[in-house]
């Protein structure tokens, strides 16, 4: 029986034992590795691009030998004024890629040792990088699924029977129920919206996938409209979900993955931050079958 990816040594080429082993001198190393990497990592004046600086050893910065212009490794990513040490840099960066199912920002506080906001602030900057991965501004090719999934919004039923009201009548809604409504190219990238309504979806097809382009969707009735731009598979689910090729059940993955990462680690996610998590499973979903080490220098 064949080995899955996720269980194989090659998935592992990163740990958090041998980022603290290694130690704070090697984390800096590696951030200027990545940060430039076409001069194995010596500096590159951001202003000007020239190749040559001074060493300000004490603080860890540089100066241009050519417009004076000083600079660290971190200037102008989204680590700038940051005031952790490289190394707890680099293991949050190694736990976020490793949670196949994102990580809670209690549990990432505690692993670091800092404050809850500092781990909040930190993991968004990091969905932040993994935005611009996955919303490239290409369009989709191929053959595309389409699909919506509804999040938050819950309302909690009253103690006694006699309280309790419809909750599925408007007048009863929070206001905060939102969908993500989500482009995925059979096995290839994904894209994830976040709207009010599924119908959305339609404009943000046409948008976002090739006009040579197949699609799957399901039998909701909003979805007819893309039959004028694209020509579209249809499949009921309420009588199967797969039908001869017919299917979204790679968009269906990603939701799955989200969902758990909401209901199971976040427990709650509020609508204004949902499509920041959105783009992280999606992030996480197209780069399932990378190593560890090379997604925390992608993300980075």
């Amino acid at each position: 029986m064949t080995q899955h990816f996720l269980l194989s040594a090659a998935s592992r080429t990163l740990s958090l034992r041998s980022i603290y082993k290694a130690g704070e001198d090697a984390a800096y190393e590696t951030f200027c590795e990545m940060r430039w990497p076409e001069t194995n990592g010596e500096a590159v004046c951001p202003c000007c691009g020239f190749d040559e600086a001074y060493k300000i050893t004490t603080r860890r910065k540089f100066k241009c030998k050519a417009c004076h212009h000083q600079f660290s490794v971190t200037s102008g990513t989204i680590f700038a004024s940051r005031k952790m040490d490289f190394v707890d840099l680099w293991a949050a960066i190694c736990i976020i890629v490793n949670a196949s199912k994102g990580v809670s920002m209690v549990q990432l506080s505690r692993d670091l040792d800092c404050q809850y906001k500092t781990a909040f602030v930190l993991a968004h900057k990091l969905r932040e990088a993994m935005a611009r991965e996955v919303h490239t501004g290409e369009v989709l090719e191929g053959h595309v699924e389409i699909d919506g999934a509804y999040f938050g919004g819950h309302i909690r039923p009253e103690n006694a029977k006699v309280d309790r009201v419809d909750r599925r009548k408007k007048e009863h809604q929070t206001g905060k129920r939102r969908v993500v409504i989500a482009l995925r190219e059979r096995e290839g990238r994904t894209l994830p919206f976040v709207g009010m309504s599924e119908g959305e979806g339609v404009a943000l097809a046409n948008e976002n996938v090739s006009r040579l382009s197949t699609m799957s969707a399901d039998e909701a009735n909003h979805w007819d409209e893309l039959h004028l731009g694209h020509y579209v598979d249809r499949v009921n689910h309420s009588e199967i979900y797969s039908d001869h090729g017919k299917h979204t059940n790679m968009v269906e993955s990603f939701f799955s993955r989200l969902r758990r990462m909401v209901e199971g680690q976040h427990h709650h996610v509020s609508p204004q931050y949902l499509y920041q998590y959105a783009n992280h499973a999606a992030w996480l979903e197209d780069n399932r079958r990378t190593d560890n080490g090379t997604l925390a220098q992608i993300v980075v």
